[in-house]
């Protein structure tokens, strides 16, 4: 055993370089920190995406309620003609201006009506946040993209560092 533990010395004063340091200590010092931070920059893109994948979902969710509030506002005034015509909405109002422009606001009677084009309103309103919420998402996606691309571009470069780190251990075991 102690042949093999004299060898392994012997080898690594053999490497040393005209700073005092072994073969293995500039590898680790240079290719395989390269592959560490490689590899940890992967993993933050990695988790910028799944963040952004989140938030893509929870937009999607919103422009389904949004989506399933036009609909049932557009239901409720299909057989309307005149847009003074007041219509029960069984919809609270609260949840109607939630998802409306701040500046689109609809108020019901104490029955529970208003007029058409109170909802032709609402629904105007409604639909701009849906567009701006689909805009939105597209943009995450494009996002998302650049984020997966650079996770696939530092993991070949860990890849290739390492790969390159170990080159350079043959090498050196075979000189």
């Amino acid at each position: 055993m102690e042949a093999i533990n004299s060898n392994a010395t012997q080898g690594a004063s053999q490497t040393e370089n005209a700073s005092g340091k072994s073969g293995f200590d500039m590898i680790t010092s240079v290719e395989l920190m390269f592959a560490k931070l490689q590899n940890d920059l992967a993993v933050e893109n990695r988790e910028y995406a799944k963040s952004r994948i989140e938030g893509i979902k929870a937009k999607q969710e919103d422009q389904k309620k949004i989506s399933d509030l036009i609909v049932a506002l557009r239901g409720k005034i299909a057989n309307v003609d005149k847009d003074d015509t007041k219509v029960k909405v069984d919809i609270s109002a609260d949840e109607i201006n939630k998802w409306a422009n701040k500046g689109t606001i609809i108020s019901l009677d104490k029955d529970g009506k208003c007029t058409k084009a109170a909802i032709n309103a609402a629904i105007a309103s409604l639909q701009s946040v849906q567009e701006t919420k689909g805009s939105d998402i597209q943009q995450d996606m494009i996002f998302v993209q650049d984020f997966m691309s650079k996770v696939s571009s530092y993991s070949q470069g860990a890849i290739s560092a390492i790969s390159k780190s170990g080159d350079v251990l043959t090498s050196i075991a075979r000189g």
